[in-house]
């Protein structure tokens, strides 16, 4: 019995310590998706199919954290290429609209942030970064630029787009995605 009972207080311990953890208001947040679901959409109409095998703008995980003077947005996928790709994060706050990118399409790396379609140019700080070793693309936003808000949603992109085709996944969808925006998280607050 003495062993049942340690047993059963372990488990206890387990379950608070996780319940404790998860919550998405802690300042931090991270999402898991699905391998192999990237699609490939002809530019222009068509039917969208998988690309299973397209590893460059596969998302694996994306997460953030609300944290201080500056939100930080990240995903990563299967394999970063150096080019051929927009990292994008749909950020959503109370009352605001959001869009911050890391181009890498072609040329150096661009990192731009826009309030609704008009793209913010004095935002001091707003920086991106690809960070290869771990397969990631890291941009950092300033609170202030975006209104220091109390919480934060936000959904993450990779896309690459040619004139013939658009490739893209979504990193909170598993074989799927929408139109005109990644689909959003819960609340993150600021901590």
């Amino acid at each position: 019995m003495s062993r049942l009972r340690h047993l059963s207080v372990l488990l206890v311990a387990v379950v608070a310590v996780v319940a404790v953890a998860t919550p998405a208001s802690a300042g931090r947040q991270t999402t898991t998706d699905a391998a192999r679901d990237v699609y490939r959409a002809p530019a222009g109409g068509g039917v969208p199919t998988l690309a299973p095998d397209n590893r460059t703008h596969d998302i694996v995980r994306a997460g953030t954290v609300h944290r201080g003077p500056r939100v930080t947005l990240w995903l990563q996928v299967r394999r970063l290429a150096r080019t051929d790709y927009i990292a994008s994060w749909h950020v959503r706050t109370p009352g605001e609209t959001w869009s911050v990118h890391y181009d890498r399409e072609e040329g150096p790396a661009i990192t731009s942030l826009f309030h609704g379609s008009a793209e913010v140019l004095d935002c001091d700080g707003l920086l991106g970064r690809a960070v290869p070793r771990k397969e990631r693309v890291v941009v950092t936003v300033p609170r202030a630029c975006i209104g220091r808000p109390a919480w934060i949603r936000f959904g993450a992109w990779m896309r690459h787009e040619t004139p013939t085709v658009n490739v893209i996944d979504d990193a909170r969808i598993d074989a799927g995605f929408n139109a005109n925006q990644p689909r959003l998280g819960p609340r993150v607050r600021h901590n």
